[in-house]
């Protein structure tokens, strides 16, 4: 959905997109949490992916109209920030919630929690500021809309940014949101809450460094030397939790929280995304880099499932496959090679000097 969210808030009212998209979203959350049929609960799962498309860049849309350029890197940090603590509490707190309330009675929680927001936002937000017209390019848009996507697509700095926040989120999706708590519990032999707990010191490590990543590239009017440095230590922190075996537990989890801290160039790759293209387009330009991190970043979860699979010797617990800690390392290894790859890529990407595109 990320591209048509951003061709629909470059178009419409983000109030009334995301009210009725919070709504979807709650409604799905809803859906899944009462069905006993699988069928159903995939259409529930559809409809929370589907509404919770427009967070993000909506986000970021507001924070491009209402704020100066100069301050758009420490407000996208921010918005990353503040997703990435929801992405924490999704951790160890929900995992105490399950445990002691159950699955159903938690999504019911979130469920109403979305709603609320809904009302929030409908009656809080708006569009622009009363003084600030609509650009008169937006015009253009109205009569066709795919010109914008056809502007963002005919820049290559599109393309190489979007690949940048692409293989640098990577492994946060990979590690961070599905095989990380497997991982630690089998090769340090942890419960499942103390993983998550430690999982959760990434997205907290992110959520402080979004937003200082942003202000010191607001601050030096920088957004590479940001890139380079972000993917650099990305690599060089998650070369030691992954490579090094038997690490102390108080050193594994300040390299984790180390990690986060640095991956937070994503935050500053999506500033980047909204000054490389013209103004009018903002919204569809951000959602481009954003839809490149969530595939690459899906596309390395079942990629090292497969090579999981492929060294797997057999053995079966309570009917699922068990994995040694030799299985992890040479599927997680991949990982390091999108953060070599996210590297090379900053590299190339040009410096905007925190300038938008008019």
């Amino acid at each position: 959905m990320q591209i048509p969210v951003g061709l629909l808030i470059d178009r419409f009212s983000l109030r009334w997109l995301l009210t009725s998209m919070i709504l979807i979203c709650a409604l799905g959350c809803l859906i899944f949490a009462l069905t006993s049929q699988l069928h159903i609960a995939a259409l529930g799962r559809l409809m929370m992916g589907f509404g919770a498309a427009f967070a993000f860049v909506s986000a970021l849309k507001i924070a491009s109209v209402w704020f100066p350029a100069y301050r758009f890197g420490l407000l996208a940090g921010l918005t990353q920030a503040i997703g990435m603590l929801g992405a924490a509490i999704g951790q160890m707190p929900m995992a105490y919630l399950v445990a002691h309330f159950g699955w159903r009675v938690t999504l019911l929680l979130i469920s109403a929690i979305m709603a609320s927001l809904a009302l929030v936002i409908a009656i809080v937000l708006r569009d622009r500021p009363i003084e600030n017209k609509p650009l008169s390019i937006k015009k253009n848009w109205l009569h066709a809309p795919l010109e914008g996507l056809k502007e963002v697509l005919k820049n290559p700095q599109s393309w190489w940014n979007a690949l940048f926040a692409g293989l640098l989120y990577a492994p946060t999706a990979a590690l961070a949101e599905l095989w990380g708590v497997k991982f630690f519990r089998q090769a340090y032999h942890l419960n499942n809450e103390v993983a998550a707990m430690a999982i959760g010191l990434i997205f907290i490590g992110w959520a402080i460094g979004s937003p200082l990543a942003g202000w010191i590239s607001d601050r030096l009017k920088r957004r590479k030397t940001i890139l380079i440095l972000s993917a650099f230590l990305s690599l060089v922190f998650a070369s030691i939790i992954l490579m090094v075996p038997h690490l102390p537990l108080a050193i594994l989890f300040s390299l984790l929280f180390l990690y986060g801290l640095a991956n937070t160039g994503v935050a500053t790759a999506y500033a980047v995304a909204s000054e490389i293209n013209s103004h009018c387009v903002a919204g569809t330009s951000v959602a481009f880099a954003n839809m490149a991190s969530v595939l690459i970043g899906a596309a390395f979860q079942p990629l090292i499932g497969w090579l999981l699979e492929k060294n797997w010797d057999g053995l079966l617990e309570n009917g699922l496959p068990v994995y040694s800690v030799s299985d992890f390392h040479f599927a997680l290894v991949v990982l390091l090679s999108s953060l070599v790859g996210a590297l090379l890529v900053a590299c190339i990407v040009k410096e905007t000097y925190c300038q938008r595109k008019r």
